[in-house]
C-alpha cells in the first residue's frame, strides 16, 4: 500500500469521525460521574458532539449541499471549540464574558459562507478555520497554564499543553497558506499536507480526551484526599469515643484517641479484636438491640447505655451510630459520649435535694402532742429535759420573741402606772375628737 493510499483524506476523515465517537462516549461517561460535583463538563460533551456532527457532514461532502458540508460543518467545529473553552472556564472557576468570541464565531461563519457560496476557495477557508481555531485554542492554553490558581495549575497543565500543540498545528497550516502551493478545490483531493494536518488533529483530539479524563481523575483524587483529611481530623480530634467496626461481627477497624482515653484500652489491645472480645458492652442484650435497630433503620441516636472499661469500671455513655458502606461491606461508625460524671452529679444533686426537703420538713416544725407543766409552764424536750416554753419554741421553729407586759399584767402588777397611762391616753383621744368635730 503506497503513501498516497494511506493518506486518503476521505478515509482519514471517516477514521476521525469514528475516533470522535469513541472520545465523546468517554467524555459522556465522565460527565455522568462528575457533573454534580464539577461545573463545565456538560459543555465538553456538547463540544465533542459538535465535532462528531462536523466530521459527519464533512464525510458526506459531495452528497449534501455545500453550505451544510462546508459552512455548517466548520462553524460547528469552531462553535464546539468555543463551548469547550467555556466549559474549561467553569471547571476552573474563571468564568468571563464571551462577547468577543461570539463576534469571532459570527465573523467566521460569514467569511466561510462567502468563500463557499460566492467566491469558492478551499485555501482561504482553511486559513479562516485555522485562524478561528488558534484564537480559541490560545485562550484555552492561556486559561489552563497561566490564569488558573497555582494549586489548580498542577491539574490543568497537561490539558493546556495539548492546546499549545493545537496552536502549533494551526500556525503551521497558516504558514503553509503563505509559503506553499494552494490545494485543489476538492477537499478530498487537497494533497498530503492537508491529510497530515487532519491526522494531527485526530491525534490531538485523542490526546485531549485522555488529558481531560486525567485532569478529572486527579481533581477527584484531590477532593477525596481533602475529604479524607477532614474526616481524619474530625475523627481523631473528637473528645468522644469514636470507633469504626464491622457490622457482621463487631470487629474493630479503627478507633480515635478519645476511645482509648475513655475505655482505657491502647491500640495494641484493640488490634484484630471485636467489641465482644473486649466485653465493652455491660449487657449483651444492649448490643443485640443496637444491632437490630441498625439493621432496621440504619442508625441509632442518643441511647443511654452502660459500657465496661478495661479496668472493669462502668461507664455511662450516650451511644450514637450509623451504618456506612465501604467496599460493598457494611460498617458501623459509632460514638460514645461519656456522661458518667454528669450522671453522678445529677444523682448527687437529686440526693441532696431530697435530703434538704426532708430536713426542712423535720427541722423547725412543731407537731403532735407537747407535754407542758400546768404550773410552771415548762415543756419537756426531745431528750426528756424540762425547759422554758420560750426556749423550746425558739429551738424548734423560726419564731423570734420580743419581751413586754400585756395590759392585764400591767394593771395587776403596776396599777398606778397603768391608771396614769390610761388617763393620758383618754385625754389625748378626747382632744383629737374635739378638733375633728370643730
Amino acid at each position: 500500500m503506497g503513501l498516497t493510499a494511506m493518506l486518503d483524506i476521505r478515509t482519514i476523515v471517516f477514521s476521525n469521525f469514528l475516533t470522535s465517537i469513541v472520545c465523546m462516549l468517554v467524555i459522556f461517561f465522565l460527565w455522568r460521574q462528575t457533573h454534580k460535583r464539577f461545573a463545565g463538563t456538560g459543555f465538553w460533551v456538547v463540544n465533542f458532539s459538535f465535532q462528531i456532527a462536523a466530521m459527519f457532514l464533512i464525510v458526506l461532502r459531495g452528497s449534501i449541499p455545500d453550505w451544510a458540508s462546508m459552512v455548517l460543518a466548520n462553524t460547528l467545529a469552531l462553535a464546539g471549540a468555543l463551548l469547550g473553552y467555556m466549559g474549561l472556564e467553569r471547571f476552573v472557576e474563571k468564568k468571563t464574558s464571551q462577547i468577543h468570541n461570539y463576534i469571532l464565531l459570527a465573523a467566521f461563519a460569514c467569511m466561510h459562507a462567502y468563500f463557499t457560496l460566492f467566491k469558492p476557495s478551499l485555501s482561504v477557508r482553511n486559513l479562516n478555520l485555522s485562524i478561528g481555531l488558534i484564537i480559541i485554542f490560545f485562550q484555552c492554553a492561556l486559561l489552563l497554564i497561566y490564569r488558573v490558581e497555582p494549586a489548580m495549575r498542577r491539574l490543568t497543565k497537561g490539558v493546556g499543553m495539548v492546546f499549545v500543540a493545537y496552536c502549533i498545528v494551526s500556525i503551521v497550516r497558516i504558514a503553509e497558506f503563505f509559503i506553499g502551493p494552494h490545494p485543489a478545490a476538492d477537499f478530498f483531493q487537497s494533497g498530503k499536507f492537508n491529510a497530515l494536518i487532519m491526522i494531527s488533529y485526530q491525534i490531538l483530539f485523542i490526546l485531549l480526551t485522555y488529558a481531560l479524563a486525567l485532569m478529572l481523575n486527579k481533581r477527584l483524587l484531590d477532593e477525596v484526599k481533602v475529604q479524607e483529611a477532614k474526616f481524619s481530623k474530625a475523627f481523631h480530634s473528637s473528645p468522644y469515643a469514636i470507633a469504626l467496626t464491622r457490622l457482621s461481627d463487631g470487629k474493630i477497624v479503627e478507633v480515635n484517641e478519645g476511645f482509648v482515653n475513655i475505655t482505657g484500652y491502647n491500640y495494641e489491645d484493640l488490634s484484630g479484636k471485636t467489641t465482644i472480645d473486649l466485653h465493652l458492652w455491660d449487657k449483651q442484650e444492649d448490643r443485640l438491640a443496637v444491632v437490630n435497630e441498625l439493621a432496621r433503620t440504619g442508625k441509632v441516636y442518643g441511647k443511654e447505655l452502660q459500657f465496661r472499661k478495661k479496668s472493669g469500671e462502668m461507664v455511662t455513655g450516650l451511644f450514637s451510630a450509623e451504618i456506612v458502606p465501604i467496599s460493598e461491606q457494611k460498617y458501623v461508625l459509632s460514638s460514645i459520649n461519656d456522661i458518667t460524671e454528669r450522671k453522678r452529679a445529677e444523682e448527687d444533686r437529686e440526693k441532696l435535694i431530697s435530703e434538704l426537703k426532708e430536713a426542712l420538713h423535720r427541722v423547725k416544725t412543731l407537731s403532735g402532742m407537747l407535754p407542758i407543766c400546768s404550773s410552771c409552764k415548762n415543756i419537756r424536750d426531745d431528750k426528756g429535759y424540762w425547759t422554758q416554753i420560750e426556749a423550746y419554741i425558739r429551738d424548734h421553729s423560726e419564731a423570734e420573741f420580743t419581751h413586754g407586759i400585756c395590759p392585764e399584767c400591767m394593771k395587776k402588777l403596776y396599777p398606778d402606772v397603768f391608771d396614769n397611762d390610761f388617763k393620758e391616753k383618754r385625754l389625748s383621744l378626747d382632744h383629737e375628737g374635739k378638733e375633728s368635730a370643730g
